[in-house]
């Protein structure tokens, strides 16, 4: 039989207050089984659902976002030209 986790040591392990752990077993986003009024997280379930969080962060890390964020210059004391919000954010 395999090692089933109380929402208190998942929490524990992933650094999360033990009502999220048990809001995301509702909400059906951790691997969780419902025994007797109390969630239990199977062990082995949850370290492949952490490999799957672990690959998808790392491909999201990859990824380009757009083009930069280009601003218009400003110079002290002021600008010597007035720039509208739409000037300012054109690039975006």
């Amino acid at each position: 039989m395999q090692k089933l986790l109380t929402t208190k040591e998942v929490a524990e392990m992933l650094r999360m207050r033990i009502e999220t752990i048990t809001r995301k077993a509702e909400q059906g986003l951790l691997p969780a089984v419902k025994i007797d009024g109390r969630w239990r997280i199977p062990q082995d379930r949850l370290e492949e659902w952490f490999r799957e969080k672990e690959a998808a962060s790392a491909a999201a890390a990859g990824k380009k976002h757009g083009k930069p964020i280009v601003l218009k210059a400003y110079h002290m004391g002021g600008s010597r030209d007035t720039y509208s919000r739409k000037d300012i954010y054109e690039d975006m």
